[in-house]
């Protein structure tokens, strides 16, 4: 079965050809047939159209593609899982744009776009909220009047879920046993960045919450920032919400601490010329993500391995160093040759107490997974 899958931004859209089947999940052996890019499109149909293309032509991919994958950012309390969209599921990923203003409108864009060219073709949705529904009330409420849980849907659903289940998964797989054998803590640190407690092969907590700007330090989101110092902004400095949200969004974090990006290669070279704000940066970035390690030992009482994904957890070998500097006594330290080995494959780096691993994240193979399994009703892993 051949099987496209699609990431919507707001001016692009990333595609992943795929050739899957039960036989190829079993032995971990899809092939990846072409992907790439549509960049700074118009609309999303244009951009459908740029995808198309570059797999060989309208006429092609209409007679070769068997479903269609959509990575879709908020499933909120309603989807625990991947789902064939139909009428109704459509008006739910809708309906729950109001928590997702910024990404899934893109993703139903992309999914029209594609009924429109190929309506007869099964579309799933697989939802970055999906795997943290089996938070526990306690993670999962804050501390607002109970009202704001019940009526207005305010809770932590958690983001990057599709990452945190692929590498939980991959590192069971390659041991022989089962994600639900272990406690995990995985880092998915990249420009976007987030933390997940896996327990038993459930996450139990992570570093998102209603929205992707809570937790780690980012690119250019702010992370936890206390809901007074927002305030005060709005009622005390006058900042406009609507522009407070652009900059909590898109010129916080890294970039806005060290004035100078949101790319830790760059913070790295400004570092070493001297620059003390990209210094600042990288330290408190390293700060937020060990004392969540701390966080998550705390709630599942230890942890079986501590694993790194995305693009700064699988390269940045200088960060990941720095992150678990001063765990020795938690029982998490790294093996300095071990760290610094560059490589494609899942590799361990780190074996004291508690095992450190980097393992390359595949969301769009996930994603690709979980639209076979919807269409042919096999059972999600």
């Amino acid at each position: 079965m051949k099987i496209l899958v699609l990431n919507a931004g707001s001016s692009s859209l990333k595609f992943d050809l795929f050739e899957a089947t039960p036989e190829t999940i079993a032995t971990d052996s899809e092939r990846v047939l072409a992907k790439g890019e549509a960049e700074r499109v118009a609309g999303m149909g244009e951009a459908l159209q740029s995808v198309f293309q570059q797999i060989g032509g309208v006429t092609v991919v209409s007679e070769a593609i068997d479903a269609v994958g959509h990575r879709v950012v908020h499933g909120g309390d309603r989807f625990h899982e991947s789902v064939i969209i139909d009428a109704e599921v459509e008006k739910q990923i809708e309906e729950l744009s109001i928590l997702a203003p910024l990404h899934n409108p893109h993703n139903l864009e992309a999914f029209r776009a594609v009924r429109e060219h190929l309506p007869d073709v099964p579309q799933v949705a697989v939802f970055d909220t999906a795997f943290h529904h089996t938070l526990p009330p306690r993670a999962y409420v804050y501390g607002l009047p109970y009202e704001y849980l019940t009526e207005k849907k305010i809770r932590r659903y958690g983001f990057h879920g599709i990452s945190h289940r692929y590498v939980s998964w991959r590192f069971a797989q390659l041991h022989g046993r089962k994600r639900s054998d272990y406690r995990m803590i995985t880092c998915h640190l990249g420009n976007g960045c987030s933390m997940c407690a896996i327990e038993h092969g459930q996450s139990i907590d992570t570093s998102m919450g209603f929205t992707p700007l809570e937790g780690l330090i980012m690119g250019s989101r702010s992370g936890d920032v206390d809901a007074g110092a927002v305030l005060h902004l709005i009622n005390h400095e006058r900042q406009d919400p609507a522009l407070l949200l652009r900059v909590l969004n898109g010129a916080s974090g890294l970039k806005g601490i060290s004035g100078v990006s949101n790319d830790m290669r760059d913070l790295l070279r400004e570092e070493s010329a001297g620059n003390e704000r990209a210094a600042l940066a990288i330290d408190a970035f390293c700060y937020r993500v060990r004392k969540y390690i701390g966080t998550y030992l705390a709630a599942m009482n230890g942890a079986d391995v501590l694993i790194f994904t995305g693009g700064i957890g699988e390269n940045a070998s200088v960060i990941r160093a720095r992150i678990c500097e001063g765990l020795d006594n938690l029982g998490i330290a790294l093996d300095p040759e071990g760290n610094e080995t560059n490589s494609r494959y899942p590799r361990e780096i780190g074996s004291s107490k508690i095992p450190v691993w980097v393992v390359p994240t595949d969301e769009e193979l996930l994603i690709a997974r979980d639209t076979l399994r919807c269409i042919l009703k096999i059972p999600h892993e």
